[in-house]
């Protein structure tokens, strides 16, 4: 009885223990395949969360038709790379050094005067160069060859337009090292001006950039230079310094085209400018017509499309008599982008970037602001693109017109053109002026936001050009020299005010202001004060070019996406001609499986 009792007992305790370690062996495994999956886990959420810039290495995929090309960018090199860098460094003549300065070593001797390398120039903010004399901070924008008769100098003079920390104030001693094509040294001479480009009483800041014209005298030079004209600039403190500034000389004498009147013809410099017996502007372009260029300050408008408005402005400075538009961009909407690309294509505008001598950067939000909110850093700003727009094409143009995109220079009573404005006052002015006025000022009047009521004219559509539907202007004008645009003599003028000029070349008569019977400058925004309606009256003078105005403006919509739709056409053409292999591989299987057909049928039909 004890002996089954012990046997049953043992029995038990054998079952009860391979229960255990069967529960055991369970449960090892189910914490194994936890430990292996939680590993698993672990890894595909860290790579999962490896950053974009973390190459995962793949394995190497087989050669196949469905594998993607890699795209090869090549490295310029030679005449491409000096292109690409011109490109981005503009007033770098990246062209003379490469055939030039650097083969030939250009400099006075191995301790002087030697040509700055173009990879140790002092570049500021992308488009400025400094350059640092004494306690003086120069910010070097572009330099322009000045040959006009009222210079006095048989062989002209240098200017560079630039910024300095100061005004009102002595300027120390400096040297310009002028550098032409075939000639190895530096000729040397001295800045023998600095003409400050604002008025000191308008307002002034400590250490604030304000714009000055620098003159480099040319002078006498020797035999083999007879007739040339410097290419590149620097300025130093001592003659013998190796510049770390390089300025091209621009010097473009490149006619363009008058839109309203017969291409120019090529002239020299002499024809481009006044005769004695005429006493105004003599343009070489045929029929005695003059050529008007117009300059627009940099375009900052991030936020706000303008591309209607931008438009009509364009083609309203074409019918009123302008060449071309000269701008300069901050930063602008996409829309007004694809606005600005389309004048560009049909050669009526030149474009270029422009950053602020200040070192502000080029920043959509930021500099904006800081243009909205600190008022005489963007006035000191606005003369940079006015006055190079000048020097850069005042061979090109008898007059340069400086105005915003809500200004408009409008003739009056039976004047129909800006020509024809400035036929009408030389009839006046000749007896008095008859070597031409430095500038020919209009006054300003400004056209309300309201918008008339159409009683006795023809309905104004909903999508009517804005000039056409706002005709309600402030009765009274603006007092001359207030808020006023001129036509710039390109013969005279050397520096410029957004509304006048400031300074300017013996031989002509101080500006004059023109008879509002003759043209006004309708500027369309709310005057400063404060007005009722009763102060307004309807002005309809734009009304003649309506027909005109609204055929250009439609023009300029049709066909503002030409290029966008060549691309298209280009990339719908190439995706075309990339399926013709697998298409002309289709029809080779199809002629294969015919021929078989052919086969198998004549063998059957034998049989």
């Amino acid at each position: 009885m004890s002996a089954t009792i012990s046997l049953a007992a043992m029995t038990t305790r054998g079952r009860s223990s391979s229960v255990k370690l069967t529960v055991l062996a369970v449960s090892l495994i189910f914490v194994l395949l936890l430990l292996l999956t939680t590993l698993h886990s672990t890894d595909v959420s860290l790579r999962q969360q490896l950053p974009p810039t973390v190459e995962r290495v793949q394995p190497p995929k087989p050669s196949s038709a469905l594998a993607s090309p890699i795209e090869v960018i090549e490295e310029p090199f030679d005449e491409e790379l000096v292109r690409q860098l011109e490109y981005e460094l503009p007033e770098v003549d990246y062209g003379f050094w490469t055939r030039y300065a650097k083969p030939h070593r250009y400099r006075r001797n191995s301790t002087c005067a030697q040509y700055p390398d173009p990879l140790e120039l002092q570049l500021h903010n992308t488009y400025w160069q400094t350059f640092i004399n004494a306690n003086v901070t120069f910010r070097l924008y572009a330099a322009y060859m000045d040959m006009r008769p009222g210079v006095k100098l048989p062989l002209g003079v240098v200017r560079i337009l630039a910024t300095a920390n100061q005004i009102h104030s002595t300027f120390p001693p400096t040297y310009c090292q002028l550098w032409y094509a075939g000639h190895k040294e530096p000729i040397m001479t001295r800045v023998s001006e600095y003409l400050s480009v604002w008025v000191y009483a308008w307002g002034h800041t400590p250490l604030l950039s304000y714009p000055h014209l620098l003159s480099c005298p040319v002078p006498e030079l020797p035999l083999q230079l007879k007739g040339a004209t410097p290419r590149v600039v620097s300025l130093v403190s001592d003659s013998c310094d190796r510049a770390s500034n390089s300025l091209r000389v621009h010097f473009d004498r490149s006619p363009v085209a008058n839109t309203t009147a017969k291409p120019k013809a090529s002239a020299n410099v002499s024809s481009l400018f006044l005769t004695k017996s005429s006493g105004r502007p003599s343009a070489p372009s045929g029929g005695g017509k003059l050529n008007f260029g117009v300059c627009v300050k940099a375009f900052d408008f991030p936020y706000v499309d303008l591309s209607a408005r931008l438009i009509e402005w364009f083609e309203l400075q074409r019918l009123l008599g302008a060449s071309r538009i000269y701008a300069y961009i901050y930063d602008v909407h996409p829309a007004v982008q694809r606005v600005l690309d389309y004048y560009q294509r049909i050669d009526f505008l030149e474009l270029r970037p422009l950053t602020m001598a200040n070192g502000m950067p080029r920043l959509r939000h930021y500099q904006h602001q800081l243009l909205q909110h600190r008022r005489l850093i963007k006035r000191l700003n606005e003369l940079i693109p006015y006055n190079d727009c000048f020097y850069r094409n005042m061979y090109r143009h008898d007059y340069m017109l400086n105005v915003d995109i809500d200004e408009v220079i409008m003739p009056l009573g039976k004047l129909h053109s800006w020509q024809d404005v400035v036929d009408a006052d030389e009839i006046e002015t000749r007896a008095n002026c008859p070597n031409g006025h430095v500038s020919l000022c209009f006054i300003n009047t400004y056209f309300i936001k309201t918008v008339p009521e159409a009683l006795n004219h023809e309905q104004l559509e909903a999508d009517e050009l804005y000039v056409l539907q706002h005709t309600l202007r402030h009765r009274n004008y603006s007092l001359p020299n207030r808020a006023t645009k001129c036509f710039h003599n390109t013969r005279y003028s050397v520096t410029l005010h957004n509304h006048f000029t400031l300074k300017w070349l013996p031989g002509g008569c101080s500006q004059h202001t023109l008879s509002t019977q003759l043209a006004q400058m309708q500027h369309y925004r709310e005057p400063d004060v404060k007005y009722d309606m009763s102060e307004v009256v309807e002005d309809r003078s734009v009304w003649r070019y309506a027909n005109q105005l609204r055929a250009a403006v439609e023009y300029a919509w049709l066909h503002l996406n030409d290029v966008q739709e060549q691309v298209a056409n280009m990339e719908e053409d190439q995706n075309t001609l990339d399926e013709l292999p697998e298409q002309e591989t289709d029809l080779e299987q199809a002629q294969e499986q015919h021929q078989v057909l052919e086969q198998t049928h004549t063998a059957n039909a034998a049989n």
